[in-house]
């Protein structure tokens, strides 16, 4: 089973990729996710995962997608690998089915 839930807060405005025929697009963005634990220093640390959602809704949904939103993420982990300047690369994403909203940084939602 390859499932992921996350909550985290945007790190900037979501990015809108159009496919050629214009029927879908991507929106990705990175979400920051907070560790359990605080460091040595007394911050608590987080993990930044970039975040793939494929749609045919993605103009009206990128504009909500704004730096600070705090979402709710369900998808799955895919891992991709390529070859750059003749070194084998890998990257790992999540590429999500769902997301919800949860509130703005500094004010609930309605």
């Amino acid at each position: 089973m390859n499932s992921v839930t996350l909550i985290g807060r945007l790190t900037r405005d979501a990015e809108i990729i159009k496919m050629e025929n214009n029927s879908r697009s991507v929106i990705k963005f990175i979400l920051a996710v907070s560790r359990d634990f605080i460091n040595s220093s007394g911050e608590r640390g987080a993990d930044f995962i970039p975040i793939s959602y494929w749609t045919n809704k993605g103009d009206k949904l990128c504009s909500y997608l704004k730096k600070g939103r705090l979402l709710g993420v369900n998808g799955k982990i895919c891992t991709r690998n390529y070859v750059k300047d003749g070194v084998k690369k890998f990257s790992t994403a999540v590429e999500a089915n769902r997301i919800q909203f949860l509130e703005y940084k500094g004010e609930a939602l309605a």
